[in-house]
């Protein structure tokens, strides 16, 4: 049985998406919490975590079985096995990081879609059909449309290349990274500087141009409005982290301030 992809196609429908990284719960509880939250869909981020393949492929059944939609950021965009493992678990996409160069997506492409677009190795009776392959080739057709591939923009060699790097077929969505971007420009933790700015805007128009879904990270709902306001799709909102420690945070000094202020 194949997932339906819900995000993809309200992104293909113009809607605006948004949900949280997760890079430190290593909960399959955590997918449940946040489909009952009404979050559109989740990161599971193996980039910057310690996550192993199988708390991964976990959190992917989880969430299938929650009915929201799990994005897998690889650890790498180097290797056949990080781009395609993730897949056979039933992600519902990747957001693959560190693109900078036509031959960075064009390996994508090959490891993530099946053919005629790629050459992703034949496991189709995997957790991503629930076991049943079913025919062959509409196996395949189907996984193809399905699975969201989403490009990480996150250097100013991926911002100068991005009209070549969007003209390989079987790409869904470029993701921009603001922090790694700044960096990149030399100004780190900077990413509302107006080089930052310039080049994010750019990163708009390009997929404009080449019908690909934008998208960007952000850390706060002022900093998400401004983006949706110039065009972008694709949402990251919060992390794990950020969520946990400032609803802990607020309600910390909310129960200091007017329960224990006057008796301490």
């Amino acid at each position: 049985m194949i997932f339906q992809n819900r995000m993809k196609r309200a992104l293909r429908e113009g809607k605006i998406v948004f949900g949280p990284m997760v890079s430190e719960i290593r909960s399959p509880g955590l997918a449940v919490l946040f489909a009952q939250a009404g979050f559109d869909y989740f990161f599971i981020d193996m980039e910057h975590s310690c996550f192993t393949y199988e708390t991964v492929s976990d959190m992917i059944m989880s969430a299938r079985a929650a009915g929201i939609p799990a994005i897998v950021r690889p650890v790498s965009r180097k290797s056949h096995e990080a781009i395609s493992r993730p897949l056979d678990s039933g992600a519902a996409g990747l957001l693959v990081p560190q693109i900078k160069t036509r031959e960075d997506v064009e390996n994508v492409v090959k490891w993530s879609r099946y053919h005629p677009l790629g050459e992703r190795g034949m496991a189709l009776a995997r957790q991503h059909t629930f076991f049943e392959a079913g025919d062959t080739r509409e196996t395949m057709g189907r996984l193809n449309e399905e699975v969201l591939i989403a490009l990480q923009i996150e250097h100013r060699d991926a911002v100068e290349n991005l009209p070549d790097l969007l003209s390989v077929p079987g790409i869904d969505a470029a993701f921009v990274g603001p922090s790694d971007l700044s960096a990149s420009y030399g100004i780190p933790g900077q990413s509302s500087d107006p080089i930052v700015d310039k080049a994010i805007r750019r990163v708009i128009e390009v997929c404009e141009e080449k019908g690909v879904i934008p998208g960007i990270h952000t850390g706060s709902v002022e900093k998400a409005k401004y983006w949706v306001d110039q065009g972008m799709k694709m949402i990251g909102f919060y992390t794990d982290i950020k969520l946990i420690l400032q609803i802990s945070k607020g309600l910390v000094n909310e129960f200091r301030t007017t329960i224990l202020e006057d008796r301490q």
